[in-house]
């Protein structure tokens, strides 16, 4: 064959080719989930079978208008060849007021969509509290993943910026939980509260009596909340008259799971593979 042909033939079969995985690539990738947090902005894309395919965080930043997040989404999608046309729909579980209208516009703007919050009513889940309204969106995210997953009575500790430990009982419902300040708020107030002290990297110290100022702070910072969930988790199962699977996610969580006697698994994505399985359950 002549040598111009071939190459003809070779770039048509290359463009064509293009074209069917960019039809495929837009048919795979269905749901833009944001979890916004006190501290940061998780993004995750799922494809139709609830993979999660890519995934970000990103400062949470009370001033951002939404043109600002419209690019800064804009530059993350470019890292991966994302296009704003990729996105089918869009669920947000949001827990800082003031930011509400301005995930709106951006999702309207750019997205084209109306998104999905996270509310009892569109998770779909009984809550045992007294006030379900007041329930974090994070939190029952959380506990529809728990669920979806697992199907039995389960604790989930999240670290974020607080700690929060969210029961879900054998009937599948939300449970409640004790919210205890978050690590980083912890060593922040310490810092802030005591002049001589400084404020430490939060990772596990070579031992427990510290022979320096930061190992001192790190022991009791991380032995400290190794103990707090563990004893809050025994104390949540004692009262609940059941035996509960116990998971952990969120920023520190596999940092404090290599000491924790109860955590059994930590689920790096839960909170946004919730929001996955919530959308599910309206469509």
């Amino acid at each position: 064959m002549d040598p111009l042909k071939t190459q003809v033939v070779i770039l048509t079969l290359s463009l064509s080719k293009g074209k069917d995985d960019n039809r495929c690539f837009q048919r795979l990738l269905m749901l833009l989930a944001i979890d916004v947090g006190n501290t940061n902005i998780t993004l995750g894309l799922f494809d139709k079978g609830g993979a999660l395919q890519h995934n970000w965080r990103v400062e949470t930043r009370h001033a951002r208008t939404s043109d600002e997040l419209g690019i800064l989404f804009k530059s993350l999608f470019d890292l991966t060849d994302v296009r704003f046309q990729h996105v089918k729909a869009v669920a947000i579980s949001n827990v800082v007021p003031s930011l509400q209208h301005i995930l709106l516009t951006t999702c309207q703007r750019y997205f084209k969509k109306e998104p999905l919050w996270v509310t009892p009513e569109t998770a779909k889940i009984k809550c045992r509290v007294d006030r379900p309204e007041e329930v974090g969106a994070d939190r029952l995210c959380n506990a529809v993943a728990a669920w979806e997953k697992y199907k039995q009575a389960t604790i989930v500790v999240d670290f974020g910026t607080a700690t929060t430990f969210d029961i879900i009982t054998e009937k599948g419902e939300y449970g409640g939980g004790p919210i205890a300040p978050g690590i980083g708020i912890a060593n922040l107030a310490l810092t802030n509260a005591a002049a001589k002290l400084p404020r430490v990297e939060i990772d596990k110290p070579k031992r427990v009596v510290g022979r320096n100022t930061v190992e001192c702070i790190q022991s009791g910072i991380y032995y400290g909340y190794v103990g707090l969930v563990d004893h809050l988790v025994r104390l949540s199962i004692k009262e609940e008259k059941v035996s509960m699977k116990v998971i952990a996610t969120g920023g520190l969580a596999s940092l404090i799971a290599k000491e924790s006697k109860t955590i059994e698994k930590v689920e790096r994505f839960l909170t946004l593979e919730g929001l996955y399985f919530i959308w599910k359950r309206c469509h």
